[in-house]
């Protein structure tokens, strides 16, 4: 076995020595005592695979006008030859790792392969990771389905001009926890949940958190600062 392999086993066997560890003395009867429920024995295992992740792993191609058959046309600001899909892992709301995809401008794909390193490292869940394309290029589905994206040839929310992910250099974290909001409108609608900001829930992105740090570690803005419209799922080079 390598050395990596059996460190692997030894934070792997402390783990659970914790989480099957009981308090020293005589035990007396209580609702905690006899066979764990489904739900605990299901949260142990969550905890024990996390603990278990593999190490973070990435890797891009270039993508062509047949790869973007929704997002991109002629006309676009940019073409397919400046984009590239990006695998990432991520980490799940499941607790698990999971592949996603992801399309960038080329010139942002270290950037973004290191923004996502640091959340996978730190755990920060994300629900689902998957070009747009895959919901026809609507901007409204991929929000409703609370999935994380970039690139998608769109005038921007609200305007007439380019929006960022028409650049491949903007990306939306998690819609459903962090809802764009500008006066009554809160999109996606389940976002209506998450506009109050406090308390935390899984898959929200705060102010000094680690996706806010990884962003701006990387030279990207967040639209979480903005004074109006507030738009806490969005980050972009640009900072807009």
């Amino acid at each position: 076995m390598s050395g990596r392999g059996l460190r692997t086993l030894v934070a792997l066997a402390a783990v659970v020595a914790v989480l099957v560890a009981v308090p020293a003395g005589p035990q007396t009867a209580s609702a905690d005592t006899g066979p764990r429920s489904p739900v605990s024995v299901r949260a142990t295992a969550a905890i024990v695979a996390a603990a278990a992740l593999p190490a973070f792993a990435w890797s891009s191609h270039a993508v062509s006008a047949h790869d973007l058959p929704y997002t991109y046309r002629p006309g676009c600001p940019i073409p397919p030859s400046q984009l590239r899909m990006v695998h990432v892992y991520f980490f799940g709301f499941d607790g698990l790792k999971h592949i996603g995809r992801i399309v960038v401008k080329s010139t942002q794909v270290l950037k973004v392969a290191g923004v996502f390193k640091k959340l996978y490292n730190a755990r920060f869940p994300i629900r689902r990771m998957m070009p747009v394309d895959l919901y026809g290029g609507s901007d409204a589905a991929s929000m409703a389905a609370n999935n994380t994206s970039a690139f998608n040839c769109r005038p921007v929310t609200g305007g007439s001009g380019w929006s960022q992910h028409s650049y491949g250099w903007a990306i939306d974290i998690n819609p459903v926890q962090n809802p764009y909001i500008a006066g009554s409108s809160v999109q996606p609608a389940a976002g209506w949940s998450f506009v109050t900001r406090t308390p935390y829930r899984k898959g929200m992105v705060l102010s000094g958190g680690v996706v806010d740090r990884a962003f701006s570690a990387a030279g990207w803005g967040w639209g979480g600062r903005w004074t109006y419209p507030k738009d806490y799922q969005h980050f972009s080079a640009t900072n807009r």
